[in-house]
């Protein structure tokens, strides 16, 4: 065999098994983002989908081009349920949702304007985790796919491996993107793990002097001066492409477990949240005026059961309302949908400036009478700290 004869033979081998690869990876499609072949028992479960959000999410969005759309960091990916009957107007829109892991203000506001600049987009949801703005990569870097990674990395690779081995295992995350995160993790289902899991999450939230009941409501002001038009460029571009766009905005303040209320509150002073959410407000009063049923601002930081489920509930993670004091499952996320689209009461409520002074006072009133009610909540306040290394045993 001449030695042109060998480097041909040679080069073939090479790229016929680069080939296979990519067939195979295009297959299994273990992050979700080709979709032609879907076998259950085979690859319709995408467990390796989870936690690969920014390599799919938005150019798969862009190649779906869906009517109705959530965005936010993970919060909104593990609570908001893109299926909700009222979100998708009884199923005549198209859902999606594009929350991810750790998205900062930054991502969100950048994934919110290149959705809106989608033609077909009729409906978003925000989780609002700032105001200003940044800058964005353009709308064709945005939606574009890698497919080196998703056809020719040894990642993926791998993870079409794994794909085929798991499963049986519970779904990850589904075709519509939302995730169930830590849910059925084996090592989450008893009081001492959920415990332990809440002290986790909740330790950057916490101070040495965080108590229950340490900031007195007198202590809030009446916040009526309209934000300054410098302020809020970012909150007020996505507000004026929505207008622009006719796309119905919902900004939302997503719902807060009181023990992670207590702990903010306690570290933070207690108008931290209440001028957040002024801000957002006024800036969305000065720019959609008259449009109050396109663009509307919700908040669901209620005392109440639905963010009152104890740690000590008697249930495993898989059964609950809340992961941890950050995260809220889909049960949730139904209730939330529920206030928004059909108008159920008795949780949450939708902002203005002209309801924002009584909706302040009504809920320092019904956070004080919760906290009255319910003595557990400082109890695992504390345990909390303890865990987290804030007690008696770390002072010593």
């Amino acid at each position: 065999m001449s030695a042109r004869t060998f480097s041909i033979a040679c080069l073939t081998a090479v790229l016929l098994a680069v080939g296979c690869v990519g067939l195979f990876n295009w297959i299994v499609d273990p992050y979700g983002y080709f979709r032609d072949v879907q076998i259950a028992g085979f690859n319709a479960n995408k467990p390796k989908a989870a936690g690969n959000d920014r390599l799919v999410k938005p150019a798969w969005a862009a190649k779906l081009k869906p009517e109705a759309v959530i965005v936010g960091g993970s919060v909104a990916e593990i609570g908001l349920p893109p299926t909700h009957r009222g979100f998708t107007m009884d199923g005549a829109l198209v859902p999606f949702n594009l929350g991810m892991a750790r998205a900062t203000w930054s991502e969100t506001y950048c994934l919110a304007m290149f959705m809106m600049r989608q033609a077909p987009l009729k409906r978003m949801v925000i989780g609002v985790s700032g105001i200003e703005v940044t800058t964005c990569p353009s709308d064709a870097e945005q939606g574009r796919a890698d497919y080196g990674k998703l056809l020719f990395s040894r990642a993926a690779f791998d993870a079409s491996r794994e794909t085929l081995r798991l499963q049986r295992q519970q779904a990850a995350i589904s075709p519509e993107g939302l995730w169930d995160f830590d849910r059925y993790d084996e090592h989450l289902q008893t009081e001492e793990e959920v415990a332990q899991n809440f002290a986790v999450v909740m330790k950057s939230e916490l101070c040495a002097s965080a108590s229950v009941g340490s900031a007195a409501p007198a202590s809030i002001r009446p916040l009526k001066a309209p934000v300054a038009a410098e302020r809020g460029a970012g909150l007020r571009n996505l507000i004026r492409l929505a207008l622009a766009r006719r796309v119905e905005l919902i900004l939302l303040f997503y719902p807060t477990h009181v023990l992670l209320s207590e702990a903010q509150r306690s570290c933070q002073g207690t108008d931290a949240r209440w001028n957040w959410l002024w801000q957002t407000v006024s800036i969305a009063e000065q720019e959609a005026a008259g449009h109050s049923r396109q663009i509307q601002v919700w908040e669901f930081w209620d005392y109440s059961t639905l963010n009152g489920e104890k740690i000590h509930a008697g249930k495993p993670a898989r059964d609950r309302l809340w992961q941890d004091s950050i995260h809220f499952n889909h049960e949730l996320g139904d209730v939330v949908f529920d206030a928004i689209y059909r108008g159920r009461p008795g949780y949450g409520a939708q902002v203005t400036v002209a309801n924002f002074d009584d909706l302040a006072a009504r809920g320092e009133e019904q956070r004080s009478k919760f906290l009255a009610a319910n003595p557990w909540v400082a109890e695992e306040f504390d345990e909390v700290k303890r865990r987290a290394g804030f007690g008696d045993a770390a002072a010593r």
